[in-house]
């Protein structure tokens, strides 16, 4: 993620050393069972290459390559990487890097199984976004196509012979979305999706997008979720201030135009300073196009030791135009913890899975605070200290991958089963959560987290984790954990498709 985030870090570049590794990994696979919460095999660290920010991709077309997994990450010299897996998450190729003409390789990475079995990989070049398509699943990829200019943190969003690049404008601090309709050969246009209503006047000076660009499957429209802070906490916190508001950006038309509806706005009464956006948002769309909003952060970052970082979800049942109240996903005792860099996925109706870093200490997980100038460590509006020490710190809080399922998500109350879905420690100490403008925080797991949904309905993770000594040499390696077992969520709809 390249935007200087508003917020309280200084940017800094992330150096990972590269580390060859021979051979095919194997993970545990145990059979389905029924029942119970999910279960999951042992851990799978992916071969070859070093990483983090790693995006997952399945493929539920009706093709022959159903089934197949794709994970793509940056952080390695010779990023953007791709490894593949046909055998359901057990075994993992030797890493493919792609982009190889790009002019700075390795900045932000996508990939995307489309409709006919292809893969798509989109990585940005600084100044534009470069599409990649593999049709041989994963093992090589085409020159590319060059769109979105001015392009941070670009996403990709396969649909057949329509594909979408979702991205925030560096320049202008706007999103945008670039259509291609020949299946991402050429892209015909890059549009803003800031729509006429007012309501978004205070995010003109600093968004922040949401992950991919998501399609209605009930009315074919395109819908795209950004961040923003308010442009009086601009001036309050210069550069930019906290990100906590979200918007939904919805076009009808196949993204010519674009309407702007309200999803969440934060409060911001008694010089409270929350922050929402860490790091990124997620919007999905079920079968029958019911809406889900997904991000976490803290109601008080002046105060993290008393607002504890959670994870929240957002329903909407009438395609995006209103939205319920935010329900807290973490489950933690006596509501305390960490909760960072969520994602989930959706398949039919209210059926969901979440997924997170989460730690039991609670505070502030960046560590450091203050100005894109000035920074100390964090402490509360009492003068404690409440910032997280780093990973050489003896007292460094120890980090978990955490999922949580629920199959009635869209009931007043839902129910959530939350599981460790890997019980060893994958980081110590500070998260960074602001990108490139972390500072002296930790920024070695980079942006974000992802999960897919196979055609048996179980979760695959892709997340980063390193344990002290990976760290203090420098090292990140992309990690993947694979339900094995116990409840599972109903399948993606593309799965009712016989394939050959």
């Amino acid at each position: 993620m390249r935007t200087a985030r508003p917020l309280r870090r200084l940017a800094w570049a992330v150096a990972l050393v590269w580390v060859t590794a021979t051979g095919v990994v194997s993970g545990a696979a145990a059979g389905p069972a029924a029942g119970g919460r999910p279960s999951f095999g042992a851990d799978v660290v992916l071969p070859g290459g070093q990483g983090a920010e790693p995006s997952i991709a399945i493929d539920t077309s009706p093709t022959a390559s159903r089934g197949d997994m794709y994970v793509g990450a940056i952080g390695d010299p010779n990023a953007p990487l791709e490894w593949h897996s046909y055998d359901g998450g057990k075994t993992w190729s030797q890493p493919v890097p792609f982009d190889l003409a790009g002019s700075l390789r390795g900045g932000d990475e996508d990939v995307a199984a489309n409709t006919n079995g292809n893969l798509l990989g989109v990585d940005l070049d600084v100044s534009t976004a470069s599409v990649q398509i593999s049709t041989d699943q994963g093992r090589s990829f085409d020159a590319g196509t060059q769109t979105a200019p001015e392009d941070d943190r670009p996403w990709v969003t396969a649909a057949g012979q329509n594909v979408y690049v979702a991205y925030h404008d560096f320049t202008l601090e706007a999103p945008v979305v670039c259509t291609s309709h020949d299946g991402g050969h050429t892209f015909v246009s890059c549009i803003q999706t800031f729509g006429a209503d007012p309501s978004v006047t205070n995010c003109a000076e600093n968004t922040i997008p949401a992950r991919a660009l998501a399609i209605d499957p009930t009315n074919f429209s395109l819908n795209f979720l950004y961040s923003c802070s308010t442009a009086a906490e601009n001036l309050q916190h210069p550069p930019f201030g906290p990100l906590h508001d979200y918007y939904l950006a919805q076009s009808l038309d196949g993204g010519l135009t674009w309407t702007t509806h309200r999803v969440f706005v934060a409060d911001t009464s008694g010089g409270k300073a929350p922050s929402y956006a860490n790091i990124f948002g997620t919007l999905a769309i079920d079968s029958a196009g019911n809406y889900y909003a997904l991000f976490d952060g803290t109601a008080d970052d002046d105060n993290a030791d008393r607002n504890p970082y959670h994870v929240y979800l957002e329903v909407s049942r009438d395609h995006g135009q209103t939205w319920s109240k935010p329900i807290q996903v973490d489950r933690d005792a006596n509501g305390a913890g960490t909760h960072v860099l969520a994602h989930l996925a959706v398949t039919a109706p209210g059926n969901v899975d979440v997924v997170w870093y989460g730690t039991t200490a609670t505070g502030e997980p960046n560590g450091v605070c203050g100005t894109v100038v000035s920074q100390s460590p964090c402490t509360d509006s009492n003068g404690k200290p409440d910032g997280f020490p780093p990973f050489t710190d003896p007292s460094a809080p120890a980090w978990n991958l955490y999922l949580a399922q629920s199959t009635n998500a869209l009931a007043t109350k839902p129910s959530f089963k939350q599981v460790v879905a890997n019980p060893t420690a994958t980081h110590f100490g500070e998260i960074c959560t602001n990108g490139i403008v972390c500072g002296s925080s930790d920024r070695s797991l980079l942006d974000f987290i992802s999960v897919a949904v196979d055609c048996k309905g179980f979760a695959h993770i892709a997340y980063g984790g390193n344990t002290k000594q990976q760290e203090a040499a420098g090292q990140a390696f992309v990690h993947v954990a694979n339900q094995v077992g116990g409840s599972a969520l109903a399948p993606p709809a593309a799965c009712a498709t016989p394939a050959p």
